[in-house]
């Protein structure tokens, strides 16, 4: 069994302890903000606050940060609710709870891709890879870290690169195979970290390093690097892990008594840092040192105190380890009653951990697999730079060549004359071939826009509307849908997995599961229609949640309005809906925290969708549903991510969501019709020479 585990780095979580050690200067943060007014002075403060102990103090972390996020949004002060964001992921982080910290960086990332800051998103992807690896997702983190590398390989920040290689070095670690692969990057790590005499750095990885070798059982090299890593450690949890490692050597080295010192100091730090996962390890490992000296009373005593805990907090793979060590200590004194007891609790547990180590096994190869292809990736990455001098070579070479060519054109001219008629006959019956692909695709979207809602129907349902619809191919992958039931409008702006013919395919799907679920008993709560969607997608499409199957789906908008009393319900599977309403309307409140951006004159207000899509997704929860009450002239907004993210502009850039709510804001003294021209003039001038990426759809309507 494997008592140690490697430390993914997040990047600043040093920084986080050390100002926490410093108790004058939150104690100074806290006194600074009684004076502060509801500014951006107080939401940096407020978030000052949560960085500095957010390792320490999770939950004040993630009360100063949801109290920076609210004061954020009210003020509209982006940079200040993306760090606060990023604070309570941290704090929920450090609570082990790693779906909340996915979904609040997954907000702060959102964010500052819309403030373009290059640094703060690398950060963001970063720190999720860490998400993903915490829960075994390997591959998904290697693809996070990917991004970040991409980042900050463009920059000078040669910490965030010595981190990034820190985290990948970690993945890498998981399986045997990976090994020397992870060894390099530490090796880089750390030579990043002495340069900069960043002891952090170089204490966390050395002390990874030290995990390869002793898993390799190189007891030796494993000494050498922990013992390092010791000198240069400042979190006490991470000294605390180190000096257990150390212990652990000596141990395997029959230097049992080094070994109980060693895990003595380990376990005094651990216990007044609470850290329970590590206290767990450091007794299990005290309890083994002790049976090898044949000291069963003290063995006995060690492993009682490890089961304590690790029942409580649900260690299952460590208390298999304790319950053999108990039955085998108890044995040896002659109490068989125990031993028995404790051997039936052992293979009861170890029967439950066979089908995951089964599992694993099968896991790990698959991610040995692919992991291995994102490696090249990031081996292609680093090469870029040998590959431009090689270039510059190669034109000096081609210079020569093209001298040479020249003698050889001529005899070449008649040979080919003859291939240019055999191309130009297979082109005639290529393009005869293309003629009939279109034909079949352009009779598809007959099909598709016939079983999309008449505009008949549309402007019956919403006598002031727009719907600005622009695949990408001929047929579409985004799709909108109405019904009206009981007096209730069910309106729907959905986009589907690909675009093209795969995306019209899974549109018709999703139009069909819509006719088929709304009805007279389920029209009025959207969460609910998108809980039964989803698993309407799943069972058609046979997604189980393996890692290796397709994630087709749909990202989706779901409005259910009552017509009686203007109250509009709303859920999202990852899609927003915005709300816009003139400043002068005196009743704002019931909408405050749902405040975005205003132009002066008008608000615009965000209902955010639940971070998951219409189908499989590694951490399902049940869709929530937003209520609020509309006021007359209010409009409302509904659309596929093909808008915003479309590339175009000077530099080649994302039209990215701020910009998509700054022009819906310009546009509210004009008509419906004139907001989708101005919109589709606006994207088309955005665009300009580039080719449209992803289908668009975007549905405005007035009350």
């Amino acid at each position: 069994m494997k008592n140690h585990r490697t430390y993914p780095f997040l990047f600043l979580l040093f920084l986080g302890s050390i100002i926490h050690a410093q108790d004058p200067y939150v104690d100074s943060l806290r006194m600074v903000l009684r004076d502060l007014g509801l500014d951006t002075t107080r939401v940096n403060t407020l978030n000052a606050i949560a960085s500095a102990v957010y390792s320490t103090e999770p939950d004040k972390a993630i009360s100063y940060g949801t109290e920076a996020k609210e004061l954020a949004e009210l003020i509209s002060f982006p940079a200040g609710e993306a760090l606060a964001y990023k604070n309570i992921g941290l704090g929920h982080y450090f609570h082990s709870d790693y779906a909340e910290a996915a979904r609040y960086w997954e907000s702060s990332l959102e964010i500052y891709e819309e403030l373009e800051n290059e640094q703060l998103i690398a950060n963001l992807q970063s720190n999720l890879g860490a998400i993903y690896h915490s829960i075994g997702e390997n591959v998904e983190a290697i693809e996070y870290y990917l991004k970040a590398l991409k980042f900050a390989e463009k920059g000078t920040d040669s910490t965030r690169l010595a981190t990034l290689f820190i985290n990948i070095g970690v993945v890498y670690s998981e399986i045997p195979a990976t090994h020397d692969t992870a060894r390099n990057y530490y090796f880089r790590a750390i030579a990043i970290g002495e340069a900069l005499g960043d002891m952090a750095i170089v204490g966390l990885g050395t002390m990874n390093m030290g995990e390869v070798y002793m898993d390799k059982e190189n007891f030796d090299s494993a000494l050498f690097y922990f013992e390092k890593s010791l000198n240069h450690l400042t979190i006490p949890s991470y000294i605390s892990s180190a000096l257990n490692f150390v212990g652990a050597i000596y141990a395997e080295k029959g230097a049992y008594e080094l070994a109980i010192t060693y895990r003595q100091d380990a376990l005094e730090i651990a216990r007044k840092e609470n850290a329970q996962r590590e206290i767990v390890g450091i007794l299990v490992g005290l309890a083994s040192t002790y049976e090898e000296m044949k000291n069963h009373s003290k063995a006995i005593e060690y492993y009682r105190q490890g089961e304590s805990i690790a029942e409580d907090i649900g260690l299952n793979e460590e208390l298999s380890g304790i319950y053999e060590g108990l039955a085998t200590s108890y044995a040896e004194t002659g109490d068989f009653t125990n031993a028995y007891t404790y051997l039936e609790l052992q293979n009861t547990i170890d029967n439950a951990l066979l089908q995951i180590e089964s599992d694993d096994k099968t896991k790990d190869l698959m991610n040995s697999y692919q992991m291995e292809k994102k490696q090249n990736e990031i081996t292609l990455l680093e090469q870029q730079a040998d590959i431009d001098q090689l270039l510059r070579r190669r034109q000096r070479a081609i210079s020569i060549v093209i001298g040479l060519f020249g003698l050889f054109v001529l005899a070449a001219a008649v040979g080919f004359y003859n291939r240019m008629r055999y191309i130009r006959k297979t082109n005639e019956k290529i393009n005869a071939q293309k003629q009939q692909i279109t034909d079949s695709i352009t009779y598809a979207q007959r099909i598709q826009s016939a079983i999309l809602p008449s505009r008949e129907l549309m402007n019956e349902q919403l006598p002031e509307h727009f719907i600005l619809f622009r695949p990408k191919d001929i047929v579409s992958g985004d799709f909108y849908w109405i019904k009206e039931v009981q007096n209730h409008l069910v309106i729907v702006a959905a986009d589907c997995t690909g675009h093209g013919v795969p995306g019209a395919f899974m549109s018709m799907l999703g139009i069909t599961m819509f006719n088929d679920l709304i009805n007279d008993r389920c029209f009025d709560a959207p969460g609910a229609i998108l809980d039964r969607l989803r698993e309407k997608v799943k069972d058609l499409l046979v997604q189980q949640g393996n890692n290796d199957e397709q994630k087709d789906g749909m990202d989706l908008a779901i409005a259910v309005y009552n017509k009686t009393n203007r109250e509009l319900h709303f859920s999202g599977a990852n899609n927003p809906l915005y709300i816009i309403r003139n400043k002068n309307v005196p009743e704002q409140k019931e909408l405050e925290d749902y405040a975005s951006i205003d132009n002066g004159e008008y608000r615009l207000f965000e209902l955010k969708g639940d971070k998951q899509p219409i189908g499989t997704h590694w951490e399902e929860n049940p869709f929530r549903t937003t209520s609020v009450c509309l006021k007359e002239e209010d409009s409302f907004y509904m659309f596929s991510d093909g808008y915003i993210d479309q590339f175009g502009g000077e530099h080649r850039k994302k039209f990215k969501s701020m910009n998509f709510k700054k022009l819906l804001l310009s546009v509210q003294k004009e008509s419906l019709d004139i907001q989708r021209q101005t919109l589709e003039q606006t994207f088309d001038q955005w665009r300009g020479p580039y080719e449209q990426i992803d289908d668009i759809i975007v549905l405005g309507v007035k009350l």
